[in-house]
């Protein structure tokens, strides 16, 4: 049983089918939300504009959100009066960049060929090209993400310019497999397991991991209304008590695989445990055929002994400063990250855990 008394036990939390909400699913599966006295109903969505407007609209009490989501809120949506807040951010890393095997092939690298290798080679490809080409055409999940501006950085660092050299389009993450497919884009930045389902079906190739092209971003956070905050402090406090202890769970890999087959069950992701299992164990295959190689921290959770799930002022500013690259945003908004929150929380966990018998 709670120590809190929580304003509201019955929660809707909203989600997409992502390796990385992961938390939410774990919290569910092992009890924690009821614990802290929730009861909590997990929604998926499909995109993440739909999720963001569903929970401004009061449709649902929190979600797993896109860390610059909150950050950006007034870009994406001028007239709107709402604020979106975070106390915890639940994972960082969790992305990559992958191109069609058809494009891939047509840049003749040598086998084992390194992220810079690969972008050298596409910035050679793209100035070769016909002019009259149709331009080569990427993929992101939102306007304002960690995947546009990690897609944008590898770009920009092969000497290929994001807004002139390439189009850039955004699709809700479980349909940028089915796109690439269908050869209707030539790449992608989304978050695991799309990057490898790609790979295992023929048909793509992971030219970076998001975890060494830039290390530890956030990446999901727990976000909620301010007004919602403001009616529920207690219960806001409960849900991110239970989501930090799902995160810890997580963060010990032995634990992990118990998570895959929780993961990929009908009722949350419904995909192939050994699409699920390789990020969260920490390897990486990035082209059909290949042996997995370690890539550690590809999924880097929240703990309570380390600081990625603190939500900084500086963390926001630092991500601001990113996404003013792809259009002016407000600076000032950085104060949505509440380091308050999640250390109250921290507070909070330590104190009944001194108190539990």
């Amino acid at each position: 049983m709670s120590s809190l008394q929580v304003e509201k036990t019955n929660l809707k939390l909203l989600y997409l089918r992502l390796s990385d909400s992961a938390p939410l699913i774990i919290a569910q599966e092992l009890g924690l939300f009821e614990r802290y006295g929730l009861r909590v109903e997990l929604q998926q969505e499909t995109s993440w504009a739909t999720l963001r407007d569903k929970l401004i609209g009061g449709a649902a009490d929190a979600a797993a959100i896109l860390a610059p989501m909150p950050l950006t809120l007034k870009q994406t949506l001028p007239q709107c009066d709402e604020q979106l807040l975070s106390g915890l951010i639940l994972s960082s890393n969790g992305n990559a960049i992958t191109l069609s095997r058809t494009l891939y092939e047509q840049l003749e690298l040598p086998a084992g060929a390194d992220s810079a290798e690969i972008g050298a080679a596409l910035k050679s490809y793209i100035d070769t090209r016909d002019q009259n080409a149709k331009p080569l055409t990427f993929a992101s999940v939102y306007p304002f993400a960690s995947h546009t501006l990690q897609l944008r950085h590898w770009l920009s660092a092969a000497g290929i310019h994001p807004d002139t050299d390439v189009r850039i389009l955004v699709l809700p993450p479980e349909q940028m497999v089915d796109t690439l497919r269908r050869g209707d884009i030539d790449g992608y930045c989304v978050g695991e397991p799309w990057n490898t389902l790609a790979v295992q079906e023929g048909i793509g190739v992971i030219a970076t991991p998001s975890n060494t092209l830039m290390p530890a971003m956030p990446e999901k956070v727990l976000a909620v209304t301010r007004s919602w905050h403001q009616a529920n402090p207690a219960t806001h406090l409960a849900l991110r008590a239970a989501l930090l202890e799902a995160c810890a769970w997580l963060s010990d890999r032995s634990q992990r695989k118990d998570a895959v087959g929780i993961l990929a069950r009908t009722e949350y992701l419904n995909l192939p445990e050994s699409a699920i299992a390789l990020s969260l164990g920490d390897e990486l295959i990035a082209h059909g055929g290949q042996s997995p190689t370690r890539n550690p921290d590809w999924h880097l959770f929240a703990h309570p002994q380390t600081d990625h799930g603190r939500p900084t002022e500086k963390k926001g500013r630092e991500l601001l400063a990113l996404c003013n690259d792809i259009a002016p945003v407000d600076s000032d908004t950085a104060e949505v990250f509440c380091s308050d929150l999640y250390q109250q929380t921290l507070d909070f966990m330590r104190h009944r855990e001194l108190n539990t018998p």
